[in-house]
């Protein structure tokens, strides 16, 4: 009898690595910080195996909502109302900062920044988004394109329209500077960008607001994330914030701008938003954006939009 190792290895393409060689563990059971392979061996999940598992392995809470609602009403087409969809949406705008209240529905984080870009390129009516080096957005081909980091050039050419400035990187900072005394040359450069690419062409900005452990997990300085806002502002540029990894309390905040009391344009999130239990992402949306697309058609759609078992797992999960 083929092992289930082999039968992954012979039907299955696994993400981020070239196939030969690969030996993959089985992973057979799972409970609260435990995972336990196909020989019985126990492990310690000190991952929460990509960084999604925020509430445990198979919360009971969790695994019970996706069970009634299956009983229910697994899926129904985006441009359906179901209650579960409206009630997530409602939770996630209650827990959002600021006045972030309206979500559009994703089926993962990647696509979430996807969505995220097509938002502020259709309020705005331009096409540019600045992203940072070492980002990370997601493995689809625009969030591909706004990452920073060396998988991005195994990707290109990329999106149309995305330029890259340097973040705060202060265990080594690319202006030479020492943490203390710097003069935040890291927003002048970024100011200096929007200038040079033209301030009406400029879309956005997207942030990872922490920096995920893709790239190194850093903390920006307290007066960054305030002082980009305000940047953003002076040049009427929508601040995206990608909270797929940080949010839903990784920080001990809601979401990581929390804690700098920063209010940005729009929102991106997923991972702990289901406990990963089911996929899920979310864009949460200003009420000024939500107020444009009332009259602005948002070309895009995704048949898992608001689907019912994700939706039901993210009001246990939240």
């Amino acid at each position: 009898q083929i092992s289930v190792a082999d039968e992954n290895r012979r039907h299955v393409i696994f993400p981020w690595t070239k196939q030969a060689g690969l030996k993959p563990k089985e992973i057979v059971r799972a409970e609260g910080v435990h995972v336990w392979d196909g020989s019985g061996k126990r492990y310690l999940d000190l991952a929460a195996q990509l960084a999604c598992v925020n509430a445990g392995h198979q919360h009971p809470r969790i695994v019970r909502a996706i069970q009634e609602q299956a009983a229910k009403l697994c899926y129904a087409a985006p441009q359906y109302a179901t209650e579960v969809r409206g009630r997530l949406a409602r939770m996630i705008a209650e827990v959002m900062p600021g006045d972030l209240n309206k979500i559009y529905f994703t089926s993962a984080g990647a696509e979430a920044n996807e969505y995220a870009v097509k938002i502020a390129r259709t309020v705005t009516r331009r096409p540019k988004i600045i992203a940072r080096y070492r980002a990370y957005h997601g493995a689809t081909h625009g969030a591909m394109s706004l990452t920073g980091d060396w998988r991005r050039a195994y990707n290109e050419p990329g999106m149309p329209g995305t330029v890259h400035a340097f973040q705060p990187y202060c265990y080594r900072c690319t202006f030479g500077q020492e943490p203390g005394s710097c003069a935040r040359e890291c927003l002048s450069s970024l100011e200096e960008i929007i200038q040079i690419e033209k301030p009406d062409f400029v879309a956005a900005v997207i942030v990872e607001t922490i920096t995920g452990p893709s790239n190194g997990l850093y903390v920006p300085p307290e007066d960054y994330m305030p002082k980009l806002r305000a940047l953003c502002d002076k040049y009427a540029i929508m601040l995206i914030c990608d909270e797929v990894m940080s949010g839903w309390g990784r920080t001990g905040e809601w979401f990581a701008v929390n804690n700098w009391n920063v209010v940005p344009d729009i929102i991106t999130t997923a991972k702990g938003l289901t406990n990963s239990q089911v996929p899920l992402g979310a864009v949460a949306v200003s009420a000024r954006i939500a107020e444009a697309l009332e009259e602005k058609t948002l070309w895009a759609g995704s048949t898992y939009s608001g689907h019912a078992l994700a939706c039901a797992a993210g009001i246990a999960a939240i």
